[in-house]
């Protein structure tokens, strides 16, 4: 196969796969486009093949997460448009790894074997991408599942991860019947595509006959309010317009009956300053929540002195604080940061990376997850949502749903904020457990353990939506092995990588 063939038919299909994550409507043909890709890795010249594996991929990361762009709005454009390249450039080196290790092994296995452990490769490479500093989950295959709720069902049995595996699986086997004139593969996508959604539905059906009542009270739930202030990120941080904005945000809430809510929640950084100078607002919204018998969740900035990083001498934390009627108020320091956006990776290796100063990186990370009350319930904020990990850690600690606050509103009207409500809402289901989300502009939902969305706004709607939250949790068969089948898969990539580094089939 010559370059120009090649090249183009990874261009389709890797084009297509980006058309396939939510809100794009191709979910379910990822169960195929990356039959091209494959064919090209099984018949071209290596360097051919790995050529057009990283061009590809560098066109499904562009138009998977352009949308980084719009953060050049609130910061140097120069250095946000050279990150978005370096960033796309950096996450498309995992697909060239992925296609090296498949030349390196498809001359040593062949067939079922072959699809088998590839599969399972790929989907350790999505677990390796998942951690440490530079860790970015956010594409991985498995969320295509994302706009069929019956699809999403099988998040409970195998994970997103599994499902990756299931999808790479899928276009490797129509791959072979293409190649090797064998029919019955051609058949896979199909038979799985139905599986995934029958089973998907008597799952749904099932359970809808007898453990959720649709459109009633149910008994054990919790009311929740939920303030969408819709803040322009622009002004967002400026203290020439930190009146108004706050003016903006308490004018909605003044809209808001309190009597019957026994959770209010605001978005990230809903107050853009310290929390721990912001004396107004906060005697505001403790006396606010016991004159009314109430608990509030709201995002602030928390500074803490005498705590030295880089040159600054105090720490700084992006947090959600809860006041309550009945209890002393509360903290919860963000665990999970975002790379360079508000930590610069390996800081803690390289202490000097604290004295540089690019606009962001400059956060500090919590240490502990809490349950707070009422309704047992865990604060997670904006990015760290997207982790399973962390959702089934809130779980086993007692939590009975997650309250997810964010603030989507530097990704302005783009895919990225239906990806992110995406994401939260795959992981939701992966560990059955319902989440209420926050979204300064948007998109604020109710998601139900099973992964029904009962009601969401839209992007730059100033609202409040109130709604019952019920306090029960779904058992999941992957909320209970989920780590264990993490770590066979992120040992089992690493394996793969060693074995062929020392391969003895050279590229040609």
């Amino acid at each position: 196969m010559n370059a120009k063939k090649a090249i183009l038919l990874s261009l389709a299909g890797w084009g297509l796969l980006a058309l396939s994550f939510p809100p794009l409507p191709l979910g379910p043909g990822a169960l195929v486009f990356l039959a091209p890709w494959f064919y090209v890795l099984k018949t071209a010249s290596k360097r051919i093949a790995l050529l057009s594996s990283y061009l590809g991929a560098f066109l499904f990361n562009t138009a998977s997460i352009y949308w980084l762009y719009h953060v050049g709005d609130v910061a140097p454009p120069a250095l946000i448009f050279s990150g978005l390249f370096l960033g796309v450039a950096f996450l498309s080196l995992f697909t060239l790894l992925c296609a090296w290790v498949f030349i390196k092994i498809q001359r040593l296995f062949n067939g079922v074997v072959l699809i088998i452990l590839f599969s399972f490769f790929w989907a350790g490479i999505e677990v390796l991408r998942s951690k440490g500093d530079m860790s970015f989950p956010w594409l991985s295959l498995g969320l295509v599942f994302g706009n069929s709720l019956e699809f999403m069902q099988a998040f409970t049995l195998i994970g997103v991860f599994g499902c990756s595996a299931l999808i790479i699986a899928s276009n490797m086997c129509l791959a072979t019947a293409i190649l090797q004139k064998k029919k019955r593969f051609a058949f896979v996508p199909l038979i799985l595509a139905a599986c995934l959604y029958v089973g998907g539905y008597g799952i749904i059906t099932y359970e809808d006959n007898t453990t959720f009542i649709r459109d009633e009270v149910i008994k054990d739930t919790i009311t929740v309010a939920v303030v969408q202030p819709s803040v322009h990120q622009t002004n967002k941080w400026s203290k020439e317009y930190y009146d108004s904005i706050m003016r903006q945000t308490w004018d909605l809430f003044a809209t808001l009956d309190p009597s019957n809510v026994s959770l209010i929640v605001f978005p990230e950084t809903a107050i853009p300053a310290d929390m721990n100078i912001s004396v107004k607002e906060y005697e505001f919204l403790d006396g606010y929540a016991k004159k009314n018998n109430t608990a509030i969740v709201i995002g602030a900035l928390s500074k803490i002195r005498g705590k030295e990083r880089g040159k600054k001498g105090y720490s700084v934390y992006n947090s959600a604080f809860l006041f309550g009627s009945g209890y002393p108020a509360a903290e919860y320091r963000k665990i999970h940061l975002v790379p360079f956006s508000e930590k610069i990776p390996f800081d803690n290796i390289f202490p000097v990376v604290n004295y540089v100063d690019l606009g962001g990186g400059d956060f500090s990370q919590g240490d502990s997850l809490p349950v707070w009350q009422p309704g047992n319930f865990s604060p997670l904020i904006c990015y760290e949502a997207i982790y399973g990990g962390i959702l089934r850690d809130a779980k086993r600690k007692g939590a009975k749903f997650i309250v997810n606050i964010t603030n989507d509103g530097w990704f302005m009207r783009s895919i990225a904020p239906y990806q992110h409500l995406n994401l939260v809402r795959a992981h939701a289901v992966e560990n059955g457990i319902g989440v209420v989300r926050a979204a300064n502009t948007g998109i604020s939902a109710f998601i139900e353990p099973n992964g029904r969305i009962i009601e969401k706004t839209e992007l730059f709607e100033q609202k409040i939506v109130i709604r019952g939250m019920p306090l029960s949790t779904r058992f999941t068969l992957y909320s209970a092995i989920g780590d264990y089948v993490e770590l066979f898969l992120f040992v089992f990539s690493l394996a793969m990588i060693v074995a062929s580094i020392f391969s003895r089939n050279r590229l040609k």
